[in-house]
């Protein structure tokens, strides 16, 4: 319990120095805590990394780190004359009862995900066994960042792997799990934020992205999904404001979460090539040319940020996105028959790549989500059901787009969002990979729902809540029962739940 308790703390603080310093770009409080945590964690990521680099990677390093973060934002505070939070004028009442049912409910999905942090990795997240927590093990087991040849993982970007680093520093799985549990509550404030900025209503972005089974899943994880969403959604929105207010300090904004996205996952490279060329054709068309040049030093600024760990994959490997593209880039410990080997894996996943299937994408995603994940179940009763659902909700968004119209530039939003898609369909269609393009549909996507007719609104409160309690239901029917023999004896809920534990705890107890 301790170890959520302390995360949750470090974030709020980390989200509330952030947000002051950034005050001079929004007095929304979604936002200055979304953009504000979002600094915050990438720069404690970055801080990790450096002491890991310098070999101390011991409490007065992991101090250190925090502490680093800490001057930093006061620095930042004092550059860019940020301003305090004014919690009382920020925070904006629901503007009927629906809505007030919809903030409760994202509330109590939140909550429910954060008490879920306090059980161990089991076999759903083979992932996080496998290399998320594994490998920041072994830098702390040995004091410093090192080279793990055997972990072709360890090579990925690792954004949030250095989070998880800094919570296993303090000998808690659950801290750790909470950095990521905290990338998914800041990317539903960013979504709200964005809305409430065009002049509606933050709830239904904030329940359409945390109540997608999919997405709250992760939120008591360890995976890296999360980071790459709340990075690149944050990223465009900024643009947006950019755009809009003719700012062009939202793109220097904006490019430095595009660069900590790219330090999250190879995925964000389409990511940051998409934000670019919307950018770019947004600003063209609005007749900003001047920004453009902003725009493209933004982009050098993403490539900053996010190039140390690609430098250092080539340093150590030869390829910068190893062990991608090895007939581009080769690279050492690695075939051709083993690239090969990794794309068939990847080409398992989805329901082929004909035209018609991409056409029927969202509603596979939804409805039969299965081919786009790994096995990964909740039994319940007689029954198993899948977490990896995008839900009703996404869905049922276009029926908003045709009863209210689209607020006036997010067709740019909404066509990263759709790019995005096309690219995810035809690289590697794992749902995991798409989690990023939720939050920018929610934000851009129900911009405009004040404009649609009551009933429409009602509608797709409906669905909304009827998706959130299904997803309530399944994650507290399977996951609440086992937390208190978690809590109790882990090693009793791990023989329970991860098939191949007993041969884990040999190996950790004779090795």
């Amino acid at each position: 319990m301790l170890g959520i308790v302390v995360g949750f703390i470090v974030v709020l603080a980390l989200a509330i120095l952030g947000g002051a310093a950034l005050g001079r770009y929004t007095a929304n409080l979604a936002e200055r805590l979304a953009f504000g945590g979002a600094l915050g964690l990438g720069l404690l990521a970055y801080c990790v990394a450096g002491v890991a680099a310098l070999g101390v990677l011991n409490p007065v390093g992991l101090v250190g780190a925090l502490g680093g973060v800490v001057l930093a934002l006061g620095a930042l505070y004092a550059l860019l004359k940020g301003e305090r939070l004014n919690w009382k004028a920020s925070l904006r009442r629901p503007g009927n009862p629906l809505e007030a049912v919809l903030t409760l409910t994202a509330g109590l999905l939140a909550l429910l995900s954060l008490i879920l942090c306090l059980l161990p990795p089991d076999g759903n997240e083979w992932d996080a066994l496998a290399y998320h927590l594994a490998f920041p093990k072994l830098y702390l087991q040995v004091g410093r960042m090192i080279e793990i040849p055997f972990m072709h993982q360890s090579y990925f970007p690792p954004l949030q792997d250095l989070l998880y680093l800094w919570g296993l520093g303090w000998g808690s799985e659950s801290l750790a799990k909470t950095m990521h549990w905290a990338m998914g509550v800041l990317a539903a404030l960013g979504a709200a934020g964005f809305v409430q900025r065009q002049g509606g209503s933050g709830a239904w972005a904030a329940l359409l992205v945390l109540s997608a089974p999919a997405f709250l899943w992760q939120m008591f994880s360890a995976y890296a999904d999360l980071a790459t969403a709340l990075y690149a959604s944050l990223a465009m929105f900024a643009l947006a404001h950019a755009v809009q207010e003719r700012n062009s300090g939202w793109l220097w904004l904006s490019g430095a979460m595009m660069g900590f996205a790219l330090a999250t996952k190879y995925t964000a490279l389409l990511a940051w090539g998409l934000w670019g060329l919307v950018g770019l054709l947004w600003l063209w068309r609005e007749k900003q040319t001047r920004a453009i040049r902003t725009l493209a030093l933004a982009g050098l600024l993403a490539l900053a940020i996010g190039c140390p760990w690609y430098g250092r994959n080539a340093l150590w490997t030869g390829n910068p996105v190893y062990p991608f593209a090895y007939g581009v880039f080769g690279g050492k410990n690695w075939s051709q028959e083993q690239a090969d080997a990794y794309r068939n894996d990847q080409l398992k996943f989805g329901m082929g790549r004909e035209p018609s299937m991409l056409l029927l994408a969202p509603w596979n995603l939804a409805a039969n989500p299965a081919p786009f994940a790994d096995p990964i179940g909740a039994r319940v009763g007689e029954r198993v059901f899948l977490l990896p659902s995008l839900g009703a909700g996404v869905l049922a968004t276009p029926a908003v787009w045709l009863a209210g119209g689209v607020a006036q530039g997010m067709g740019y939003l909404l066509s990263f969002a759709a790019l995005n898609l096309v690219g995810w369909f035809y690289l590697m269609q794992q749902v995991r990979y798409l989690l990023l393009v939720l939050p920018v549909l929610a934000g851009a996507g129900l911009s405009a729902i004040p404009r649609a007719a009551a009933w429409t609104r009602y509608g797709y409160g409906a669905i909304l809540l009827l998706q959130a309690g299904f997803t309530l239901w399944l994650m507290g029917s399977v996951y609440l029962p086992v937390l208190p023999l978690a809590l109790s004896d882990r090693d009793a809920y791990l023989n329970r739940r991860l098939q191949i534990y007993p041969a884990i705890r040999y190996l950790n107890t004779q090795t």
